[in-house]
């Protein structure tokens, strides 16, 4: 039996849009679907897919003042001129795979507009659905032909209506991360592994998927000098970052671990009592998945100073610009544990736990009801 296809359009500009489009595949996998995962603007315009994301990677670390012009900007701009100037790109790859694939609906984890644009035009009965990736509703991502958005929090669906979008079409899910996130752990085992103990106090540094974070060694070594705590550095991609930390991991054998890519995040935050991390949309959110505190580190105005500014109001995080306020912050958890502890309600606040079951079952009961009504 040939299961029903349902296409998942996202983007490489940063790890977040394909890490929620994987996890959806996972779930729509679940429920009988066979996803297709496609990075449409990489498929149709691989050279200036390649240029434009590395000028984005870059401008988190040297144009931070280009991109937030270029954000904020954007954000004064009506909606429509926007998806107007973004909806031919990509248009011939989306038609192809609709052609190819005939999914039954499609899930956009990044602003796309030539898919929206051209379902419309063509009279296609297929849904289109958006999940919004970040915890701010920047008017990027609107497009009037979009059946239904899924956004992280109340705050953003009440941003989508204030630019107009109907609040009928918009469902507050939460933004999906993977499901190790809410299985429970044989924390002994994971303890031994990572060699800490229970009594440990555990800092995590997320450098992020691309290793932009920046002053890790002196930050580390900062931390380090206080015994009672146990150090854990995640450098992602950067191998660079990883081999500069490696005499650091030898001299602190016993109390810093240092890794690169790690698969089983969710096992190290776990037994973390606060991470520090740049404020990226996936990031924050398993970190309240697992309601541990966050220092969301210089953040870059746009997408990340909005995060943070959101994390911080809720009284979730601490928002960092010097390695000395990480460290006093630092000192100020673990001195204080009802702040620990207010910080952690605050985390399980924020988060919408299964968000990717919520959006799959909508999608797949929608199109159900549908099918139905053609009959």
């Amino acid at each position: 039996m040939i299961r029903p296809t349902a296409l998942i359009l996202t983007a490489n500009y940063g790890s977040g849009h394909v890490q929620v489009a994987n996890v959806l595949a996972e779930e729509l996998k679940s429920k009988g679907l066979q996803p297709v995962i496609s990075d449409l603007f990489g498929e149709a315009h691989p050279i200036m897919s390649q240029v434009t994301q590395s000028i984005f990677i870059k401008s988190f670390s040297h144009g931070s003042s280009f991109y937030k012009w270029f954000y904020y900007g954007t954000n004064k701009l009506n909606a429509n001129t926007i998806t107007q100037f973004s909806r031919y790109l990509g248009r011939k790859r989306f038609l192809e795979l609709i052609n190819e694939h005939q999914p039954r609906f499609v899930i956009t984890t990044f602003p796309l507009h030539a898919a929206p644009f051209l379902i419309k035009k063509s009279r296609f009965n297929i849904p289109i659905y958006t999940v919004i990736t970040d915890y701010f509703a920047h008017p990027f991502w609107i497009n009037p032909s979009i059946d239904r958005y899924f956004v992280a929090s109340h705050s953003v669906k009440n941003g989508l209506i204030k630019h107009g979008v109907d609040k009928n079409k918009i469902t507050v899910s939460g933004i999906p991360i993977r499901a190790d996130f809410y299985h429970p752990i044989n924390k002994e085992e994971v303890f031994t592994e990572y060699g800490v103990t229970p009594s440990n106090r555990v800092v995590t540094i997320l450098a992020g998927a691309q290793g932009v974070l920046k002053n890790v060694k002196v930050l580390a070594q900062r931390l380090l000098k206080d015994p009672s705590l146990r150090v854990i550095v995640v450098c992602g991609k950067n191998k660079t970052l990883y081999e500069k930390l490696k005499p650091l991991a030898e001299q602190y054998s016993s109390s810093f671990r240092l890794f690169g890519y790690v698969e089983k995040l969710h096992e190290i935050l776990k037994i973390s009592h606060c991470v520090v991390t740049k404020p990226g949309g996936i990031s924050i959110t398993e970190a309240a998945a697992v309601r541990v505190p966050l220092l969301l580190y210089k953040p870059v105005p746009g997408q990340e100073g909005e995060n943070a500014k959101y994390f911080e109001e809720k009284g979730a995080a601490f928002v960092v610009h010097t390695v000395n306020e990480i460290v006093g912050n630092v000192q100020k958890l673990f001195e204080n544990e009802a702040l620990l502890s207010s910080m952690q309600r605050s985390l399980e606040v924020i988060h919408h736990p299964h968000s990717s079951s919520i959006i799959a079952d909508y999608a797949f009961e929608e199109v159900q009801e549908l099918s139905q009504g053609t009959r």
